[in-house]
């Protein structure tokens, strides 16, 4: 079970513990969505969520593929709008990263933040070195390179990279066969 690596006061854990990231029927996911929306705001309103998480979500330039539009963009224009977002089956993913942050092994998060204590964020030459050891990480581990390929990304954006770097660590682990 993840440990989430953000602040949550007893009334945000149990709210917590009433959403099912891992839901095995309508009915679990439809039970999830009440303390989904109350958590979402309630972390919101305490400012919880960390800015490049946030970011991750509202800003355009960190979704590639997302055609200039950024995922709170993509609801938006799907209809979905304001806090009716919360509630959407398709945003628990989103939730499940402001409150746990990248789903990779704590090895390999550790490791890529012991490259930023360096320099304080991470260049393309920091992306480049981290490539090999990401694409090993993902074979060693049995990710699915798809899967790994999102939370890389999340976790470069989360250790300092700029969008064009994260991203460029996404297709490389993407590529892992």
């Amino acid at each position: 079970m993840r440990v989430p690596d953000i602040e949550l006061n007893e009334s945000e854990l149990g709210l917590l513990a009433e959403i099912r990231f891992r839901f095995s029927s309508q009915n679990e996911l439809h039970a999830s969505i009440a303390p989904m929306v109350a958590l979402t705001e309630s972390l919101l309103e305490c400012g919880a969520i960390p800015e490049v998480r946030l970011l991750y979500f509202t800003d355009p330039e960190r979704n590639p593929g997302g055609r200039g539009r950024s995922r709170q963009q993509i609801f938006e224009k799907n209809g979905t709008t304001g806090t009716r977002i919360y509630a959407h089956g398709n945003f628990l993913k989103y939730l499940e990263y402001f409150i746990y942050g990248p789903d990779l092994p704590p090895s390999i998060v550790a490791k890529f933040k012991e490259v930023m204590s360096f320099s304080g964020y991470l260049t393309a030459g920091d992306i480049n070195d981290l490539v090999p050891g990401a694409r090993a990480a993902v074979r060693s581990a049995r990710l699915n390179p798809s899967d790994a390929a999102k939370e890389f990304y999340k976790l470069a954006l989360e250790c300092g990279a700029m969008p064009y770097s994260a991203e460029s660590i996404r297709k490389s682990v993407l590529a892992v066969r």
